[in-house]
């Protein structure tokens, strides 16, 4: 029997791990890219259920330890990832990748460029970034918001496609075509959105599954709520998460569920997309 997931105006389910690339198997498909095209403007975003990816930027990074995706950021659109996690670092006034103080030899331009290039190809389709700095700023007298804006928003017209202040109770119609800009655990607070949700970021899947309160968490880390401070490092001994989230998972259509994943299946990204189109059956 699958899993009941609680009933919150928004979950966010990560961060699940594949292991390693070796571990699964090849995404041959690209049937999703243009998956929203399929859904009703009038559908509200908390009826979806939307699968990410965790440290969305990392697949060129110069140490594996800090690799957690192959696909670059196109080919991830193109297999039905929405929701991205961009980690930045401020230096010379611009926003470069960082895994902490490891540069992932991408810019956030780079980023935006894709992003928007798909939007301009599918203009049904949305996209939620998360934003969120890392490491320290280098050469930077502007701020991570003041960057945001002036470098990246207002440049080359960007501004059609950003959407800074956003509602989960909006519907898909108002956002096609959009990037739409939300916080995550390190700043970016006053100029993007923070979303109502609640995290859950245990590295293990059971068909007692539960969503902890508020509980909010760095990568690697477990909350065994209330004692929210234990730490342990599974990342790389639960090759079966992926898995188990394809067969534990469940759209109720009440909530927008985010699933965010390291290397994720073809079959996880299957289980969510193929769940906005027929949810309840669980």
């Amino acid at each position: 029997m699958k899993t009941k997931f609680e009933a919150l105006p928004i979950v966010i389910l990560g961060i699940l791990s594949g292991f390693a690339r070796a571990c699964n198997p090849p995404l041959i498909s690209q049937g999703h890219k243009n998956f929203f095209s399929r859904l009703p403007g009038a559908q509200k975003l908390n009826t979806l259920a939307l699968i990410g990816t965790h440290n969305s930027a990392t697949y060129k990074s110069p140490l594996p330890i800090a690799q957690t995706q192959s696909l670059t950021i196109t080919q991830q659109l193109h297999f039905g990832i929405r929701v991205f996690d961009i980690r930045v670092r401020r230096i010379d006034n611009v926003f470069t990748i960082h895994h902490d103080l490891m540069y992932m030899e991408l810019a956030f331009g780079n980023i935006i460029n894709d992003v928007i290039s798909f939007l301009e190809s599918y203009p049904q389709e949305l996209v939620i970034m998360f934003m969120q700095e890392e490491y320290v700023a280098e050469n930077s007298n502007m701020n991570e918001c003041e960057i945001l804006l002036n470098k990246y928003i207002l440049q080359h017209n960007n501004q059609k496609y950003f959407v800074q202040n956003w509602s989960v109770e909006d519907t898909i119609e108002k956002h096609r075509g959009k990037i739409l800009l939300a916080s995550s655990h390190r700043g970016f607070w006053q100029c993007t959105t923070k979303l109502p949700c609640r995290e859950q970021n245990e590295w293990k899947l059971s068909s007692s599954f539960t969503l902890y309160h508020n509980v909010i968490m760095s990568p690697y880390e477990i909350a065994n709520y209330p004692h929210q401070s234990s730490v342990n490092r599974k990342r790389f001994i639960q090759p079966s998460i992926n898995q188990g989230m394809s067969e534990f998972f469940c759209n109720y259509g009440n909530v927008l569920y985010i699933v965010m994943a390291d290397y994720p299946t073809t079959e996880l990204i299957d289980t969510i997309v193929n769940s906005n189109f027929s949810p309840f059956l669980c």
